[in-house]
Parts: C-alpha cells; sequence; structure tokens
C-alpha cells in the first residue's frame, strides 16, 4: 500500500484513482485523517481495510480470548 500525503501536494481524484489501479493508496489530509483507496473487486484491498478497523480488530481478539464455546450443532440449528 502507497501512502499519499494530499496535505502539500493536492491531486484530482482522477489521479488518486489511476493510482490506485497499481496498488491501493493510503490517502492522508491536511487535518490528519486517512482514507483507503484501491479497486473494489480485490480481495487484497478487503483484508487490507480490515487490517486497519481497530474495532474489528478488537471483536476478534475478544473472541479470541473467550472461553464460551458453542456446539456445531446448534451453530447449524441457527443458521437454519
Amino acid at each position: 500500500m502507497k501512502t499519499v500525503d494530499i496535505s502539500s501536494n493536492i491531486l484530482s481524484i482522477k489521479e488518486l484513482l489511476d493510482m490506485a489501479k497499481e496498488e491501493s493508496l493510503l490517502v492522508k489530509t491536511k487535518d490528519g485523517e486517512s482514507f483507503v483507496i484501491s479497486s473494489a473487486d480485490e480481495f487484497d484491498s478487503e483484508v487490507e481495510l480490515l487490517r486497519r478497523n481497530h474495532k474489528f480488530l478488537s471483536m476478534l481478539d475478544r473472541f479470541k480470548s473467550s472461553d464460551e464455546t458453542i456446539p456445531i450443532d446448534e451453530v447449524e440449528k441457527n443458521l437454519r
């Protein structure tokens, strides 16, 4: 993933999208906000977004540390 700081170098949306065709972009603004731009059909972009999603990672940590288990037959029943 390439980082693009647009606080000092303003790029057009077309320029950013053209760059994102090559690889995912992490765009940082003058305000300190960050955005990810990537091709919507790339599985890798979804993985990258989830890696940067702290709420999602915290949820996984909670699930991983939980001792609670659910029997597979109960899971199957709940899915029907």
